[in-house]
């Protein structure tokens, strides 16, 4: 090898190799809009439907006087329900066209690997081994509530035009459908304010190493 092409090996051995970010875009700036609509939409169902629910508790009529009444309380509950259920088919219409041109995968679907990292993040919790699972981009976890969210929004959306329009339904549908779309309705809403303040806030935000917030 002659001189020069020694000179030209160590000046690309003594280049700096290129740093590696420290920071990463994990969502795009749609999904965190996204998730301030869903976030603000679901705060504002919650404080006005769970209020409706127990409306003969104390702060259930406090909660309900303070927003102007009940027929307001109402009205705010529908007006929410409605920029949510935007919302919801936005994302479903986003995701579905992502998936159509091979532009979206399929990261959020269950597999068995989710399966086999359930049972080894039990067996880590307990002590039964010193392993934690190693996971994609999504965990169990994070899919697991993703589908909760999907499945339960839109029985809230469906239960909940029957009810905002029980007339109009009742014509083409037995009427005992409305009673039982306010009992799934009222619960589901109690199920998924229960689940995000027990599952989803800790998580996110009290967990060990997230605490006070997850950035991503």
């Amino acid at each position: 090898m002659d001189r020069e092409g020694t000179l030209e090996e160590e000046a690309r051995v003594a280049e700096p190799a290129p740093s590696v970010p420290e920071h990463f875009v994990r969502f795009p700036l749609s999904q965190r809009l996204e998730h301030v609509v869903i976030m603000l939409t679901f705060t504002i169902l919650v404080v006005t439907g769970i209020s409706q629910k127990f409306h003969d508790a104390s702060w259930a009529q406090s909660v309900i006087l303070r927003l102007g009444g009940v027929e307001t309380t109402r009205l705010i509950h529908r007006w929410a329900a409605l920029f949510f259920a935007i919302g919801a088919f936005y994302h479903l219409g986003y995701v579905g066209y992502g998936v159509l041109t091979r532009r979206t995968r399929w990261s959020m679907v269950p597999t068995l690997q989710d399966a086999q990292d359930v049972v080894m993040s039990l067996r880590y919790s307990l002590g039964l081994s010193q392993r934690q699972p190693l996971f994609g981009r999504f965990d169990f976890r994070q899919k697991f509530e993703y589908w909760g969210l999907v499945f339960g929004g839109v029985m809230m959306i469906v239960t909940g035009f029957l009810l905002a329009y029980p007339i109009f339904f009742t014509r083409v549908l037995p009427g005992e459908l409305i009673p039982a779309a306010k009992e799934a309705h009222s619960n589901e809403g109690l199920l998924a304010f229960l689940t995000n303040v027990i599952w989803h806030l800790y998580g996110a935000h009290l967990a060990p190493g997230r605490f006070p917030m997850d950035t991503s």
